[in-house]
Formats: structure tokens, sequence, C-alpha cells
């Protein structure tokens, strides 16, 4: 089977996406269409940064459920070390498990090789490209951002306007 890599720019329409979630149940990106912003946090579950950007999510997550957003982390672990993620860093949401890394392939935040479209047959073992995205209620993805280490750090203040200015 192939794995499709879609457009995931700011402006484009999120691809959609079932996973399980550590909560117990399996959620669908566009079953939250028409509701509120989504959050999305594809995180690698051993990068340092990805740890403290997802605990600042829980943290601030009353405030982001108060502007109608959802969380939605995905990781590539299986669902036993999600849990684990979540009690350990006491998250009050939780985690979406990609353990056959299709919806990491299809946003294009981990590859096996440098060079784009590779084909091979090596397991991915982290996600390569962490990055948090809003998707407003109609399904578009409004912003956009790398956890990179070059790159500015996005603050909490930040996410909350955007996810405000999602509903616009």
């Amino acid at each position: 089977m192939y794995n499709m890599v879609y457009k995931t720019d700011v402006g484009d329409m999120a691809p959609d996406f079932t996973l399980p979630s550590t909560a117990g149940r399996t959620v669908r990106l566009y079953d939250c269409k028409n509701k509120k912003a989504v959050v999305l946090f594809f995180f690698n579950h051993e990068d340092p940064r990805c740890l403290n950007r997802l605990t600042a999510l829980g943290k601030y997550y009353p405030r982001l459920k108060a502007e109608n957003a959802v969380v939605l982390p995905v990781t590539i672990v299986p669902l036993d070390v999600g849990k684990k993620i979540v009690e350990g860093l006491q998250l009050p949401f939780g985690v979406l498990c990609d353990s056959d890394h299709a919806v990491t392939w299809m946003y294009n935040v981990a590859q096996c090789s440098s060079e784009p479209q590779h084909v091979c047959f090596q397991v991915i073992t982290h996600i390569s490209d962490p990055q948090v995205l809003i998707v407003d209620p109609s399904g578009i993805i409004r912003f956009k951002h790398r956890l990179s280490a070059e790159g500015p750090r996005l603050d909490d203040a930040t996410l909350i306007e955007e996810c405000k200015a999602a509903f616009r």
C-alpha cells in the first residue's frame, strides 16, 4: 500500500483521518467540522520541546476549551505508550496514536529519508517535523507552526489568539 502525502499548508483543507485515542474512543477529524477549532499537534514523543509544548497545552486546555477548541495531539506510539504519556504529563485530554504511521505520512511530518516521496520499507521511529496546526470549523488549516530549534517559539497567548481567529 502506498501512503499519500497531502498539501497541508495554511488555506488547504485538512486531510481527514480516524485514530484511536488514549481516552478510550476513536476520533475522526471531520467529526469536529462545524463544531469547533481543532488544535492538531504532531509531536515527537522523545523530544523534550514537544513534551513541554504538550504540557503547556494541558495547562491552557481550560482556556482553549472556553474558546470552543479541541486539542488533538498525534504521535506514532501504540496506545499503551500513549496512555503512559498522558498519565506522566497529567494531561486533561487523550493522545491520538498513529501506530501504523498513515496519518503522519499524510501530513508529511515524518520521513524515513531526506528525499521527498522516497519509497522504502524503513520503520518510522519518531515524528521528524513536529508542528502545530489550527483547523477552523469548515476544515481549513488557518495556522501552522513548526517546532524547530532555530525558529521562533510559539507562545501560549499566540496559540489561543490563533484559535479565536479560526472562528472569523
